[in-house]
């Protein structure tokens, strides 16, 4: 006999966030942003992490997207504050624009605070990924860049 698992659910007891969820909550120019960075020439899918890496310059990116460097600098911005993007820059290098594919998968170890999870609204989830992918951006951003 299987357990349950409520829709949703993966059977390893992990919510996963799609990309699409976490992308409603950015402005319209990020949407952009993020289709011409995943369909670039330069971008390279990464099936281990779940991130497209890309060695892109956010003029060569404006210049895909048609549009002003400032609305292509603005748009990185948006999807990096909902974690979709990381900027890695590395000394003595090109620097590398990290862009988020794959869902992403918010759980706890602790069985009550599971449960709370599921009961909790899609909304939640969305945040809890948010914060998650920003956390763990910042970090990695942070410890390339030598600070």
């Amino acid at each position: 006999m299987t357990p349950h698992v409520p829709i949703g659910v993966k059977n390893d007891g992990e919510l996963p966030v799609s990309v699409e969820d976490i992308l409603s909550r950015a402005p319209e120019r990020a949407h952009l942003a993020y289709t011409s960075l995943v369909t670039n020439s330069e971008s390279r899918y990464d099936g281990e992490t779940g991130w497209s890496c890309a060695y892109i310059t956010q003029q060569a990116l404006a210049d895909e997207m048609f549009v002003c460097l400032r609305t292509a600098t603005r748009a990185i911005k948006d999807l990096r504050n909902v974690g979709l993007v990381r900027v890695l820059t590395w000394p003595g290098a090109h620097t590398e624009t990290q862009v988020r594919i794959e869902s992403v998968d918010i759980s706890s170890p602790f069985g009550p605070v599971q449960e709370e999870l599921l009961r909790r609204p899609k909304q939640h989830h969305i945040d809890k990924a948010i914060a998650q992918l920003v956390a763990h951006n910042r970090e990695l951003e942070a410890l390339v860049s030598g600070i």
